[in-house]
Protein backbone atom coordinates (compact mmCIF):
# COMPACT_ATOMS: atom_id res chain seq x y z
CA UNK A 1 0.00 0.00 0.00
CA UNK A 2 1.58 3.61 -1.09
CA UNK A 3 1.71 5.98 1.57
CA UNK A 4 -1.06 8.58 1.01
CA UNK A 5 0.82 12.68 0.86
CA UNK A 6 -1.88 14.98 2.80
CA UNK A 7 -0.96 17.71 5.21
CA UNK A 8 -2.65 15.98 8.42
CA UNK A 9 -0.94 12.72 7.15
CA UNK A 10 2.58 14.09 6.80
CA UNK A 11 2.31 16.13 10.25
CA UNK A 12 1.15 13.26 11.85
CA UNK A 13 3.66 10.82 10.70
CA UNK A 14 6.13 13.77 12.06
CA UNK A 15 4.45 13.94 15.30
CA UNK A 16 4.85 10.24 15.38
CA UNK A 17 8.43 10.18 14.53
CA UNK A 18 8.94 12.76 17.74
CA UNK A 19 7.22 10.48 20.30
CA UNK A 20 9.07 7.55 18.87
CA UNK A 21 12.20 9.55 19.75
CA UNK A 22 11.06 10.63 23.52
CA UNK A 23 10.69 6.64 24.33
CA UNK A 24 14.25 6.11 22.17
CA UNK A 25 16.43 8.58 23.42
CA UNK A 26 19.32 7.83 25.87
CA UNK A 27 18.01 11.09 28.20
CA UNK A 28 16.17 7.88 29.86
CA UNK A 29 19.76 6.63 30.33
CA UNK A 30 19.42 3.20 28.15
CA UNK A 31 23.12 3.30 27.63
CA UNK A 32 23.91 2.90 30.82
CA UNK A 33 22.17 -0.07 31.11
CA UNK A 34 22.69 -1.91 27.83
CA UNK A 35 26.35 -1.31 27.26
CA UNK A 36 29.00 -1.82 30.27
CA UNK A 37 31.80 0.47 28.23
CA UNK A 38 32.32 3.79 28.60
CA UNK A 39 31.66 4.63 25.49
CA UNK A 40 28.02 2.81 25.32
CA UNK A 41 26.43 6.51 24.46
CA UNK A 42 27.77 6.71 21.24
CA UNK A 43 27.08 2.72 20.53
CA UNK A 44 23.21 3.64 21.67
CA UNK A 45 23.41 6.79 19.92
CA UNK A 46 24.10 5.16 16.24
CA UNK A 47 21.54 2.11 17.23
CA UNK A 48 18.91 4.34 18.40
CA UNK A 49 19.47 6.70 15.55
CA UNK A 50 19.46 4.37 12.75
CA UNK A 51 16.02 2.55 14.40
CA UNK A 52 14.38 5.92 14.36
CA UNK A 53 15.03 6.68 10.72
CA UNK A 54 13.89 3.36 9.27
CA UNK A 55 10.38 4.21 9.14
CA UNK A 56 11.35 7.31 6.87
CA UNK A 57 13.32 5.19 4.73
CA UNK A 58 10.47 3.26 4.39
CA UNK A 59 8.00 5.84 3.25
CA UNK A 60 10.43 7.17 0.52
CA UNK A 61 10.77 3.97 -0.50
CA UNK A 62 7.12 3.65 -0.90
CA UNK A 63 5.90 6.68 -1.98
CA UNK A 64 5.74 7.26 -5.78
CA UNK A 65 4.83 11.00 -5.93
CA UNK A 66 7.41 12.84 -3.43
CA UNK A 67 8.98 16.02 -5.08
CA UNK A 68 12.49 14.63 -5.53
CA UNK A 69 12.17 10.40 -5.48
CA UNK A 70 14.49 8.08 -4.11
CA UNK A 71 17.17 8.45 -6.69
CA UNK A 72 17.10 12.50 -6.53
CA UNK A 73 17.32 12.46 -2.77
CA UNK A 74 20.94 10.08 -2.92
CA UNK A 75 22.14 11.85 -5.99
CA UNK A 76 25.40 13.37 -5.30
CA UNK A 77 25.86 16.53 -2.92
CA UNK A 78 26.34 19.72 -5.00
CA UNK A 79 29.13 21.78 -4.20
CA UNK A 80 28.13 24.96 -5.67
CA UNK A 81 29.12 28.43 -3.91
CA UNK A 82 26.03 28.63 -2.23
CA UNK A 83 26.90 25.34 0.00
CA UNK A 84 30.61 26.63 0.05
CA UNK A 85 29.19 29.74 1.41
CA UNK A 86 26.87 27.74 4.36
CA UNK A 87 29.92 25.37 5.05
CA UNK A 88 31.86 28.94 5.72
CA UNK A 89 29.82 30.17 7.74
CA UNK A 90 29.18 27.31 9.92
CA UNK A 91 33.35 27.23 10.54
CA UNK A 92 33.26 31.06 10.95
CA UNK A 93 30.54 30.78 13.92
CA UNK A 94 32.05 27.97 15.69
CA UNK A 95 35.09 29.68 15.82
CA UNK A 96 33.77 33.32 16.90
CA UNK A 97 32.09 31.24 19.58
CA UNK A 98 35.16 29.37 20.53
CA UNK A 99 37.21 32.19 20.96
CA UNK A 100 33.92 33.68 22.89
CA UNK A 101 33.24 30.69 25.34
CA UNK A 102 37.61 29.74 25.57
CA UNK A 103 39.35 33.21 24.91
CA UNK A 104 41.30 31.65 22.38
CA UNK A 105 42.18 28.51 20.40
CA UNK A 106 40.69 25.47 22.02
CA UNK A 107 39.59 22.18 20.61
CA UNK A 108 38.11 19.23 22.30
CA UNK A 109 40.14 17.07 23.30
CA UNK A 110 37.55 14.73 26.09
CA UNK A 111 35.70 12.80 23.41
CA UNK A 112 36.98 9.93 20.71
CA UNK A 113 37.21 11.79 17.45
CA UNK A 114 36.05 8.92 15.52
CA UNK A 115 33.40 7.70 17.26
CA UNK A 116 32.23 11.44 17.41
CA UNK A 117 32.54 11.80 13.50
CA UNK A 118 30.39 8.81 13.40
CA UNK A 119 28.12 9.72 15.81
CA UNK A 120 27.08 12.81 13.83
CA UNK A 121 26.99 11.43 10.42
CA UNK A 122 24.54 9.60 11.63
CA UNK A 123 22.48 12.33 13.46
CA UNK A 124 22.83 14.10 10.52
CA UNK A 125 21.83 11.21 8.18
CA UNK A 126 18.99 10.23 10.38
CA UNK A 127 17.06 13.73 10.93
CA UNK A 128 17.55 15.00 7.49
CA UNK A 129 16.20 12.08 6.06
CA UNK A 130 12.91 12.20 8.32
CA UNK A 131 12.50 16.16 8.59
CA UNK A 132 13.75 17.35 5.12
CA UNK A 133 13.81 13.94 2.78
CA UNK A 134 10.22 12.63 3.91
CA UNK A 135 8.51 15.43 5.72
CA UNK A 136 9.39 18.34 3.50
CA UNK A 137 9.87 16.53 0.75
CA UNK A 138 6.36 14.78 0.80
CA UNK A 139 4.54 18.59 2.28
CA UNK A 140 5.68 20.49 -0.82
CA UNK A 141 3.40 18.45 -2.99
CA UNK A 142 0.62 19.32 -1.62
CA UNK A 143 1.64 23.08 -0.15
CA UNK A 144 3.99 25.47 -1.25
CA UNK A 145 7.29 25.29 -0.73
CA UNK A 146 7.43 28.19 2.32
CA UNK A 147 4.61 27.03 3.99
CA UNK A 148 6.45 22.94 3.62
CA UNK A 149 9.48 24.27 5.40
CA UNK A 150 7.62 26.38 7.92
CA UNK A 151 5.77 23.22 8.77
CA UNK A 152 8.57 20.59 8.98
CA UNK A 153 10.78 22.92 10.69
CA UNK A 154 9.03 23.67 13.52
CA UNK A 155 8.49 19.46 13.98
CA UNK A 156 12.44 19.54 13.82
CA UNK A 157 12.51 21.99 16.59
CA UNK A 158 9.78 20.05 18.97
CA UNK A 159 11.79 17.07 18.06
CA UNK A 160 14.28 18.89 20.45
CA UNK A 161 12.00 19.60 23.12
CA UNK A 162 11.33 15.75 24.66
CA UNK A 163 15.17 15.77 26.02
CA UNK A 164 14.53 18.79 28.08
CA UNK A 165 11.70 17.17 30.05
CA UNK A 166 12.70 13.66 30.69
CA UNK A 167 15.76 15.41 32.46
CA UNK A 168 13.29 17.33 34.36
CA UNK A 169 11.62 14.44 35.02
CA UNK A 170 14.51 12.49 36.23
CA UNK A 171 15.88 15.03 37.79
CA UNK A 172 13.88 17.63 38.99
CA UNK A 173 15.66 20.26 36.77
CA UNK A 174 14.66 22.40 33.97
CA UNK A 175 17.05 24.11 31.64
CA UNK A 176 15.13 26.62 30.10
CA UNK A 177 17.94 28.47 28.27
CA UNK A 178 19.03 25.54 26.62
CA UNK A 179 15.72 24.41 25.31
CA UNK A 180 15.01 28.41 24.03
CA UNK A 181 19.03 28.24 22.14
CA UNK A 182 18.37 24.58 20.83
CA UNK A 183 14.84 26.09 19.46
CA UNK A 184 16.61 29.06 17.97
CA UNK A 185 18.99 27.00 16.30
CA UNK A 186 16.79 24.57 15.00
CA UNK A 187 14.20 27.01 13.74
CA UNK A 188 17.82 28.62 11.88
CA UNK A 189 18.91 25.41 10.61
CA UNK A 190 15.54 23.77 9.20
CA UNK A 191 14.88 26.56 7.01
CA UNK A 192 18.50 26.64 5.98
CA UNK A 193 18.67 22.84 5.11
CA UNK A 194 15.05 23.06 3.34
CA UNK A 195 16.33 25.88 1.04
CA UNK A 196 20.06 23.54 0.69
CA UNK A 197 17.15 20.69 -0.56
CA UNK A 198 15.74 22.98 -2.42
CA UNK A 199 18.50 24.35 -4.32
CA UNK A 200 20.53 21.19 -4.56
CA UNK A 201 17.98 18.37 -5.09
CA UNK A 202 19.56 16.04 -3.52
CA UNK A 203 19.44 15.03 0.37
CA UNK A 204 23.43 15.18 0.39
CA UNK A 205 23.95 18.55 1.32
CA UNK A 206 21.89 18.67 4.20
CA UNK A 207 23.70 15.63 5.28
CA UNK A 208 27.17 17.21 5.15
CA UNK A 209 25.90 20.99 6.28
CA UNK A 210 23.83 19.16 9.48
CA UNK A 211 27.07 17.08 10.02
CA UNK A 212 29.60 19.75 9.55
CA UNK A 213 27.57 22.18 12.33
CA UNK A 214 27.08 19.61 14.94
CA UNK A 215 30.71 18.30 14.49
CA UNK A 216 32.12 21.48 14.60
CA UNK A 217 30.55 22.86 17.58
CA UNK A 218 31.09 19.94 19.54
CA UNK A 219 34.72 20.26 18.38
CA UNK A 220 35.30 23.73 18.40
CA UNK A 221 33.01 25.21 21.09
CA UNK A 222 32.02 21.66 23.39
CA UNK A 223 28.50 22.21 23.18
CA UNK A 224 25.69 21.19 20.49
Amino acid sequence: MKPKITVRNVVLSLLGFIALWTVLTDAWGYSSYLFSSENGAYYYGYASRLLWALPAVFLIVKSENLTLTKRELLSRPRFDGQFAAVLAAIMLYSLISMLITHKGFWINRDVPLLLTVIKYFIVGCAEESVFRGWGYNALTKVLSDRKSAVISTLMFVLLHWPTYFIRLFRFGAFDYAGLLVQSFSALLWGILTCWLMRRSETLWNPILAHFAYDFSCIMLIGAN
